[in-house]
């Protein structure tokens, strides 16, 4: 509409504009009912400015906008403050040290990671069916183990159990790194592990410090250590007996304590009794079946029972195949030494004992199946993964802590599997119900979480190793690699 100039126009200062009655129903707000901070808007943001304090001209920034630029402003939130960390450790002379100090390798390329000292990841699963669940595991709607039925979704990665790109992931680097030569790689790999020092402390052999660091962790060992008592334990084919080496230091660092070691010897190790390092009171097992063999199983029990009719306080096995990590079918191969080993523990440990093993990927069925037959005759399990182990690789140790059930037909049914194993009239694909384990998700959901951590981790090395296969390591140790081992070492 176009502008009329000759209309009437009202101002504020027009009287019939100014004494117009306005009617409403509403009263008008009172300033008595109004927040302080609305009422005293002048004071500064919410009413609260002090005393002496001066108000902001609008041409300066708020003190929101000035206080990176203000010294005694520039303070950080209490969640986002970081522990000191003190200057590194010294490398001891029992430690890890290199023999020349221009053997020390420093590199400039790698952002020096923070002194992980626990150096574990850690999930718990705890029984809270109670000892008497032993019973209902032989029911049929638990135990359908026993049938000829090769049931291939058993030995299968399953979802609820990992993320399966994530493995999928750590398969293809494997294969990616299958193109570099094998001494290229264990280099690569030396050299990417920040805690590869910890290896060549005074206990001399990976076994050994694993254990170790464990019973830092989680205390297997120490828990049965004390003065005027006798600690018994089974060492199941520890590499170079470097369980029972541990053991035996830790009781000798207890003034009063003593030892009686029973070792399972690997069927190819039946020089090892002419080993210099040959540890008294450790009685020697070798047969040439091994592990997987039942009647050697049997005889070993009943030697150890012979000998210790109450049973053993400690179990700790390593068997395991012949790998390297970039084996893509460890979890298979593991089956029946894990069924072994745990058949032959529960038949030798007394209660309130305690079973360690080592197990790789628990992505199957199968594998889940066996964890929780095992798990239902300890009062907790610990799936730990210990930093000492080689990043690349998929181990971890459960530590079992505590027999309170019954274990006789959970030993009688891994046995009777092994049996048909050894056989050949079976290839395992379940030992119970995997519908109803999987319903357990009490008992799933740290399986799962420790699953995801582990693999993470490990595809994590394994991209770190690949690219740096592409260039040639030094041997020696890094100058951060041996002050970690030291700091670690003197910390556990």
């Amino acid at each position: 509409m176009p502008f009329d100039s000759n209309q009437v126009l009202f101002t504020d200062a027009d009287p019939g504009y100014r004494h117009t009655k306005i009617e409403s129903g509403v009263p008008p707000p009172s300033l008595d009912a109004l927040p302080r901070f609305v009422k005293n808007a002048r004071d500064g943001a919410y009413g609260q400015r002090g005393r002496g304090q001066q108000r902001y001209p609008s041409n300066q920034p708020y003190p929101k906008q000035m206080h990176m630029n203000q010294p005694h402003m520039n303070k950080m939130h209490p969640a986002r403050i970081q522990p000191f960390q003190g200057r590194p450790i010294q490398a001891q002379p029992f430690q890890t040290q290199p023999h020349h100090s221009s053997d020390v390798r420093r590199d400039h390329f790698d952002p020096i990671q923070p002194i992980d000292l626990p150096a574990r990841l850690q999930h718990i699963l705890t029984n809270k069916r109670g000892p008497q669940f032993v019973d209902q595991l032989s029911t049929p709607d638990w135990s359908r183990m026993m049938s000829d039925r090769d049931d291939v979704r058993g030995r299968h990665s399953d979802s609820r159990l990992c993320t399966i790109p994530l493995l999928q992931q750590i398969h293809e680097t494997k294969s990616k790194l299958y193109r570099f030569p094998f001494d290229r790689v264990e280099a690569a790999s030396r050299a990417s592990n920040p805690y590869a020092g910890v290896l060549l402390c005074e206990l001399g052999s990976e076994a050994s410090v694993v254990l170790g660091h464990l019973d830092f962790s989680v205390q297997p060992v120490r828990e049965y250590v004390r003065p005027g008592r006798v600690l018994r334990y089974v060492d199941l084919g520890s590499q170079e007996r470097g369980f029972s080496e541990y053991i035996r230091w830790r009781v000798g660092q207890t003034g009063g304590a003593q030892a009686q070691g029973w070792y399972f010897a690997p069927a190819s190790a039946d020089s090892e009794s002419n080993d210099p390092k040959d540890l008294k009171d450790l009685s020697l097992f070798a047969t040439p079946g091994g592990i997987l063999d039942p009647q050697s199983i049997d005889q070993f029990v009943r030697q150890v029972r012979d000998e210790c009719s109450d049973g053993v306080d400690l179990v700790v096995a390593e068997f395991s195949p012949k790998h390297t990590d970039l084996s893509t079918d460890l979890e298979k191969q593991q089956y029946a030494y894990t069924i072994a080993q745990a058949a032959l523990a529960l038949r030798v440990l007394q209660r309130g004992g305690t079973f360690v093993f080592k197990m790789y990927e628990a992505t199957t069925p199968l594998s889940v199946e066996l964890l929780f037959l095992i798990h239902a005759c300890f009062e907790r399990v610990a799936i730990v993964r210990s930093f000492v182990s080689r990043p690349t690789s998929a181990d971890r140790f459960v530590v079992c802590n505590r027999l309170v059930a019954d274990p006789r037909w959970v030993a009688a049914h891994l046995h009777a599997a092994l049996s048909k194993m050894h056989a050949g009239q079976l290839k395992p694909s379940h030992l119970v119900s995997w519908t109803r384990v999987s319903a357990e998700r009490e008992f799933m959901e740290p399986v799962y979480r420790s699953n995801v951590a582990v693999a993470q981790m490990q595809a994590q090395a394994l991209n770190a190793v690949l690219a740096r296969s592409s260039q040639p390591q030094a041997a020696a140790l890094s100058k951060h690699q041996i002050e970690s081992a030291n700091a670690c070492l003197q910390h556990w």
